[in-house]
């Protein structure tokens, strides 16, 4: 039987301001990602196409005349900044020459496009490392930018559940009843937006907005979370308990590739923490003010579940292109008498953060003019199955999802678990 209120969120997810799930029944448990391959994440190219992982004679296009070479960026169990920056490395150019169209998973095994300036399609695949595939390079007009894909399709297994095929299978159902009643997903940002063991990219970027970017490097650098690896807190506690950057390099691994780039400019110039920041890619730049944006549209989004209890149509509901919106905040937000942009201008108010604070005047590479995103998602050509592999279920799922939503707010609604495990 289907149970009937709202149902709050884990701890960890309410950090990011996601305060309710869109279901009620209790979810199958289990766990994501134990192997890079149950997590595949295929980009939708703008024409349609998904970019297979399997095929290697898949081709985005004919060769044009121009300077730019656009490629198939294959990866696995990498993070995307750290990919760019590897080939970056191997072909001796600026990280600034990579662009693609969006962020990809680390746990994972992800295609999608990609473009490079002035590198000829030959030199690109003499490229070997670790994680890293290229294919299919051809030369284009064409730049790649933010945003530039239709959506991504996922093929994601869910492991380690602790019911029998029949039970998950009833479970799985009666949640897509529920979703459907409700109303839909809600088009929360999800956990890698923020960082599901240690979410602080929106504490970051408050600190950027308010001004005070010591504070803001300081918190990255030095905010302990007890979900990381105690190696990992080791150095942070170094860190915060010495203020000595270069005894503190010492014990941050190389993984932890931003963080020693910033301490080796404060070892050269201990008080330039604005220089440091500059070092950082400029994607990680934007994902820190990204991600208090965010966290406001995620808290936002969950007052509006609290106050009418589902996601249906409103009458205070703002709709643009027949789709319910919520403002992602931005120095160019037009303030409407609504409850919805009235509770947006009380947590602001709260961080001591204006509409104007979006232009970031002393970083004044960095503007955020705000938008409007939907509120309410459906995952399209979802389908699902069950197998039994080496004596354990496994929940195979497949669907399709547009540019900028996550499969981790679809899978938690079936799963109801800690973020750790997504």
């Amino acid at each position: 039987m289907c149970p009937n209120k709202l149902l709050e969120s884990h701890p960890i997810e309410k950090i990011m301001g996601i305060q309710f799930y869109s279901s009620l029944t209790e979810g199958i448990g289990g766990k994501l990602r134990k192997y890079p391959e149950d997590f595949i994440v295929e980009e939708i190219l703008p024409d349609g196409r998904i970019i297979p992982i399997e095929d290697e004679n898949f081709k985005l296009g004919n060769d044009e005349a121009g300077l730019f070479t656009e490629f198939i960026l294959i990866k696995k169990d990498i993070e995307s900044h750290r990919a760019i920056i590897d080939i970056a490395k191997a072909l001796k150019k600026p990280v600034e020459d990579i662009k693609i169209a969006g962020t990809k998973d680390k746990s994972a095994f992800t295609s999608q496009k990609a473009t490079i300036w002035r590198v000829k399609p030959e030199d690109l695949l003499k490229i070997q490392l670790d994680g890293i595939t290229i294919r299919s390079p051809r030369t284009t007009i064409y730049q790649t930018y933010l945003g530039n894909l239709l959506g991504n399709h996922f093929r994601i297994a869910i492991r380690e559940m602790n019911f029998d095929k029949a039970i998950i299978e009833d479970k799985v159902n009666c949640i897509l009843n529920e979703i459907k009643q409700f109303g839909g997903f809600g088009n929360y940002f999800g956990h890698q937006r923020f960082g599901s063991r240690r979410p602080i990219s929106h504490e970051v970027g408050k600190k950027i907005l308010q001004g005070n970017i010591n504070d803001a490097i300081w918190t990255y650098l030095t905010k302990i979370s007890e979900d990381e690896h105690e190696l990992t807190i080791k150095a942070r506690k170094i860190l915060l308990e010495s203020n000595n950057y270069t005894k503190a390099l010492e014990f941050f691994s190389k993984e932890m590739i931003f963080e020693r780039i910033i301490l080796r400019h404060l070892i050269k110039r201990p008080n330039d923490y604005l220089g440091a920041f500059k070092l950082l890619p400029k994607n990680l730049q934007k994902l820190f003010i990204h991600s208090y944006q965010s966290y406001i549209w995620n808290s936002t989004l969950s007052k509006r579940i609290e106050l009418y209890g589902n996601l249906l149509p409103q009458g205070e509901d703002i709709i643009e292109e027949n789709e319910i919106v919520v403002p992602i905040i931005g120095s160019k937000t037009d303030f409407q008498d609504n409850i919805m942009y009235e509770f947006i201008r009380e947590l602001l108010e709260k961080d001591n953060i204006a509409e104007k604070d979006f232009d970031l005047p002393k970083i004044n590479w960095l503007k955020f003019a705000g938008s409007n995103r939907k509120m309410v998602i459906f995952p399209e050509n979802f389908s699902y199955s069950s197998i039994k592999s080496k004596d354990e279920d496994i929940i195979n799922l497949q669907f399709s999802l547009g540019s900028g939503s996550y499969a981790t707010i679809i899978l938690r609604e079936f799963m109801k678990v800690s973020p750790l495990l997504y």
